[in-house]
């Protein structure tokens, strides 16, 4: 029997029930952070692109390649704060040695699993920020600045499908 993800709101977990929950809810929350961060470096790579219209570098140039850069070292924390949260779930499934089900349909193994394809998703992503962030300085052709532009709006690694699986993952949880 299915039991609605709604039957464990207003109960106090404990144990692993509880520690999965909150680890998903933290998932969510570093993804959160992800996509504020990632807005606001939409707006300095734009900024960088509309200065650099030669080979020289400007101090308005470095200064806005200093707060991308920022952003993209908080990016790398939440990649490592994933990676903690991956390791966890992953541990707690490797001592939890039961195919029982914890809240709807996914046995306890499932959260490691979807937890790493998150993680790997948000680490593939971050390097791809970081070769943008010492490369877009540099260029300063129409196509390259594009190029940049596109690559950090459209986050490549960031699928539907990953998305379907965090929302998959927050419903299993009971969040959604």
């Amino acid at each position: 029997e299915l039991s609605s993800p709604k039957s464990f709101q207003g109960r106090n977990l404990t144990g692993t029930v509880r520690l999965i929950r909150d680890l998903a809810a933290d998932i969510h929350a570093n993804i959160q952070q992800w996509n504020n961060l990632h807005i606001q470096g939409i707006t300095y790579l734009k900024n960088i692109t509309q200065e650099k219209h030669d080979k020289n570098y400007s101090k308005i140039l470095q200064d806005l390649c200093d707060k991308l850069e920022n952003i993209c070292d908080n990016l790398d924390g939440i990649v490592r704060n994933l990676d903690q949260i991956k390791n966890q779930l992953k541990t707690v499934s490797t001592l939890e040695k039961t195919t029982d089900k914890l809240f709807i349909t996914w046995p306890t193994t499932k959260f490691g699993e979807v937890a790493e394809t998150i993680h790997e998703a948000y680490h593939m992503e971050v390097k791809l920020k970081r070769k943008l962030l010492e490369n877009v300085a540099h260029n300063y052709t129409e196509s390259w600045k594009m190029l940049h532009l596109a690559a950090w709006v459209y986050e490549p690694f960031i699928t539907e499908n990953l998305m379907i699986l965090l929302d998959s993952l927050l419903i299993e949880t009971g969040h959604r």
